[in-house]
């Protein structure tokens, strides 16, 4: 097809360029002069068996020389095909072809760019294979506007327009911005470069979006959350297409499903190509499988982690694969094999270590049971050492586990906490000798029964899941009592319901995002109107822990006056602990600022140490070094800057005076630079 495409985008809105086009396709010999953008009609008869009727009227937008009007002619799907396109020739062409053999077949020459002589709500259905990406190349196209509501103007109230589109990002974002309903259907077409998607729109009053992905149910799903599962869908195509050659520091992920599994993929794989170039003209091949209950362990589980076992494997492509909840393992033979199929896909072009080894941690795949499943979550309980756990996690975020119990038994263990985050969370009531606490994302009740338990701490629980506080009760042995509650009941609606009416001496804010790779919690949680309306909850000493999970670095700074934060060495959370101090405001040079009084911040260091001694003496797990924890803990927010060319985040005042202000600073530099001077004179 060498010379056949276009050498810019904009070729597509020229008519001469469709001209030459086809002479040059029947020119070059190719297999016909009929060409096919995105696949064929076998490519999709499926779904335009689901949306099209035979007794359909159909406008065929930008046939070209395409068979597919005459392909669904003849397979019997509609008959009143309406075929329209700008190019004359070709259109000719075309009509020829059918004018005896399909009579119920018509043919238009008009620019669908401009205003149409045909009226409103003529048709059933509005067919565009590809015509929309040919006449909206880029973002500055201002005709494709008159296009969409040229065909949403002749489309019958309850007609579908169907598009068939690679669905580059301004494309996708002008469909998104219709008040419309959308269906996305990933598409595959065989022996094909191109990834297509098949896209429905109607008019009716519902406005939503279903996206159907390859081998998954139907989810219905943001603007947003379509952006997102498009673009990692295309990457993924990019990379599939040019999946043999090695690029340095290249990184991908996969999915492997199996045919009894829609819900969630069997394997996870995280491809890597070498950062070293060394390694990488060795062109050799790996793959990692990560043993079961291991998965969220810093080796495996982590960025860095993958970093430091790539260092480890010495491999030009390594492949790290994951075997994911949900599904049963017999051994590691059978994962071997079944992995065997996609590693031969992964395999770089002339490798020198074919067939490519296998490589674990241990010699089994783990032991691991699913003890109950539901639509949206997995009990699952797993050996690891000879000690079992049990874990609840949530499918649409299979690389988190939601929480994680050590059982003995057959009972849960109440002195273990299963993450970091949690450590440094409890860790947060050395801040003050809290005597009621609250949980909003209370979950299975983990966390509120170790604090109950160990601090001797009333703790009521909220959670927004019905079948958690359920799953809660059975699998995780959680009895509702006089000092531990879990209340079933949307957080945001019970803070509302609560102000001026109880208040508490810490908060904890444990709040997940429905999907992977989402800030947690979601920004509303994190806003300054509910944070304002969470200190009206708090006694004067008290104190909001926030535990954030922000993979792609979207917070940068919380609306709170002075806060404190540890973060987790072996997880990507990072806690919070916001104090609710009484906010002062001093003008400096024409600018307000916030004033912090040192007396504070030694009170809370001294509150701290004191604790620190406290909380070395507790009856739990030896795992968790609580005392380290709170040593770990250090003020975010404000920063107070030494040098004097630094603007300060707030003014620091010891009795009565400003201790960081910028002039005695600079006063104190220009000192020692004069001191200097005088030393380097004496030295002459």
């Amino acid at each position: 097809m060498q010379g056949v495409l276009p050498t810019q985008c904009r070729d597509f809105m020229n008519k001469q360029y469709w001209q030459r086009f086809f002479k040059k396709i029947k020119k070059e010999g190719q297999q016909n002069e009929f060409f096919e953008w995105y696949g064929n009609y076998d490519s999709y008869n499926h779904l335009f068996k689901k949306y099209i009727k035979v007794e359909d009227s159909v406008f065929h937008a930008g046939c070209g020389k395409s068979l597919l009007s005459e392909q669904l002619y003849d397979n019997g799907i509609c008959k009143n095909i309406t075929n329209v396109d700008y190019e004359k020739i070709s259109l000719d062409q075309m009509r020829k072809r059918s004018e005896n053999k399909r009579p119920e077949m018509t043919f238009q020459c008009m620019s669908l760019t401009e205003e149409i002589n045909i009226q409103s709500e003529q048709f059933d259905v509005i067919l565009d294979k590809g015509t929309l990406d040919a006449i909206f190349p880029d973002e500055e196209t201002p005709q494709v506007n008159t296009y969409i509501a040229n065909m949403l103007r002749i489309l019958k109230k309850n007609g579908k327009f169907i598009i068939i589109s690679l669905l580059q990002d301004h494309i996708l974002k002008t469909l998104l911005q219709l008040q419309v309903n959308i269906q996305i259907y990933e598409c595959v077409i065989e022996k094909s470069k191109l990834y297509p998607f098949f896209i429905v729109i109607d008019k009716s009053e519902q406005k939503s979006i279903q996206f159907y992905q390859l081998q998954k149910e139907v989810q219905t799903i943001s603007i947003k959350q379509t952006q997102e599962i498009i673009k990692k869908i295309q990457l993924q195509n990019h990379f599939v297409t040019s999946i043999h050659k090695l690029r340095q520091s290249q990184s991908f992920t996969l999915d492997i499903w199996d045919n009894n599994n829609k819900q969630t993929p069997r394997y996870k794989l995280d491809i890597y190509d070498n950062d070293d170039s060394k390694i990488l003209l060795q062109k050799t091949c790996g793959c990692f499988i990560v043993p079961q209950g291991r998965e969220q362990s810093f080796l495996f589980g982590t960025e860095q982690g993958h970093k430091e076992l790539i260092k480890q494997m010495k491999m030009s492509r390594c492949v790290i694969a994951r075997m994911n909840p949900g599904h049963k393992f017999s051994n590691m033979k059978q994962v071997q094999q079944e992995l065997s199929e996609p590693m031969k896909q992964l395999i770089p072009k002339g490798c020198t270590n074919i067939p490519c080894p296998f490589l674990t941690d241990g010699d089994e795949i783990g032991e691991k049971n699913i003890i109950f499943e539901a639509d949206d979550c997995i009990v699952e309980e797993l050996i690891i050492d000879d000690i079992k756990y049990r874990r609840l996690i949530i499918k649409s975020a299979l690389d988190l586990i939601q929480c994680e119990a050590k059982i003995i038994n057959n009972k849960v263990d109440n002195s273990y906490l299963d993450f970091e985050a949690y450590v440094a969370i409890v860790a947060g009531l050395a801040f003050n000798q809290a005597k009621e606490v609250l949980i909003l994302g209370g979950g299975v009740g983990l966390l509120s029964r170790f604090i109950n338990q160990h601090f001797g701490v009333k703790v009521t629980n909220i959670e927004l899941s019905d079948d958690i506080v359920n799953i809660a009760k059975t699998f995780f042995d959680f009895e509702n009592t006089d000092s531990e509650t879990l209340v079933c009941c949307d957080a945001l609606d019970y803070v509302d319901q609560t102000l001026e009416c109880h208040q508490y001496d810490t908060i904890i804010v444990d709040i997940n995002a429905s999907q992977a790779n989402q800030l947690s919690p979601p920004k509303q949680f994190l806003s300054a109107e509910f944070l304002k309306k969470l200190r009206t909850l708090l006694t004067p000493q008290g104190i909001i822990i926030i535990n954030v999970l922000d993979s792609q670095k979207e917070l940068t700074q919380l609306p709170w006056d002075l806060y404190y934060s540890r973060k987790c060495e072996n997880e990507i959370n990072e806690i919070f602990y916001l104090i609710n101090a009484q906010k002062e405001k001093k003008e400096v040079d024409g600018k307000e600022i916030d004033v912090i009084d040192k007396r504070l911040l030694d009170e809370i260091a001294q509150q701290l140490k004191k604790s620190m001694v406290n909380f070395s003496k507790g009856k739990w797990d030896n795992s968790m070094n609580l005392a380290s924890e709170i040593d770990n803990i250090r003020l975010k927010h404000p920063i107070f800057k030494t040098q004097a060319f630094q603007t300060q985040d707030a003014l620091l005042v010891q009795d009565g005076e400003i201790i960081n202000n910028r002039k005695d600073f600079y006063q104190e530099d220009l000192k020692k630079v004069q001191k200097k001077k005088h030393n380097r004179r004496r030295k002459n």
